[in-house]
């Protein structure tokens, strides 16, 4: 399995490109411009079948429609963030540029396995970013979206946001067994490890 992190958007949101030996890869995630996405697809001649989100504020899927009209790709969204992916002014899109709303070609929920290729994500839900924020786990690797970051958390002011349900989803990582490389939607990548030790907010 081979990760890369490409920031990019207005506000540096985190989009990850995760393929299989055999080139096949899911994007967990994307804002902004995506030709730095297209070029790194390109360049390594992946094809990706799966756009998978965490959340839907609009710094997360402002290029989804873009990349799914170019491959294809289906687009696998949390269920219980259903009404915000189609509501512009939930979403924040509004006042960022333009409205957008997402309808995903797979809705997924607690429990839930995506497979893409040889890769198989499992759907952790931890609310409270928005209510439907998701994880997405695999192998070793966490993609927290804005619920963990390193040494943080993901804001709570938003519409759908909840302070106590994020603490309850922080718990929740913070008691899962063993270790984890987190990669989140924003900033850099850390470990579970360090943010059992270090983050206040764990």
């Amino acid at each position: 399995m081979n990760i890369k992190t490409l920031e990019i958007g207005a506000i540096g949101t985190n989009c990850y490109v995760i393929s299989d030996d055999k080139g096949t890869c899911a994007i967990i995630d994307c804002d902004g411009n995506p030709q730095p996405l297209f070029r790194y697809i390109e360049e390594n001649h992946l094809k990706p079948t799966h756009i998978l989100l965490t959340h839907g504020h609009y710094d997360h899927i402002g290029a989804v429609e873009a990349v799914r009209e170019k491959y294809g790709c289906l687009v696998c969204a949390p269920q219980k963030e259903a009404p915000l992916l189609a509501d512009p002014m939930a979403n924040c899109s509004v006042y960022m540029g333009g409205p957008l709303t997402i309808t995903a070609d797979i809705w997924v929920k607690e429990g839930d396995t995506i497979n893409v290729g040889d890769l198989t994500f499992s759907v952790l839900e931890t609310p409270g970013h928005t209510a439907g924020s998701v994880c997405f786990l695999i192998g070793g690797s966490i993609f927290s979206g804005d619920t963990l970051f390193q040494g943080s958390c993901g804001r709570t002011d938003l519409p759908t946001g909840s302070w106590s349900e994020i603490l309850a989803s922080l718990k929740r990582l913070r008691n899962l067994p063993g270790d984890y490389d987190v990669y989140p939607g924003h900033g850099p990548a850390t470990t579970l490890e360090i943010e059992r030790r270090s983050n206040p907010y764990m």
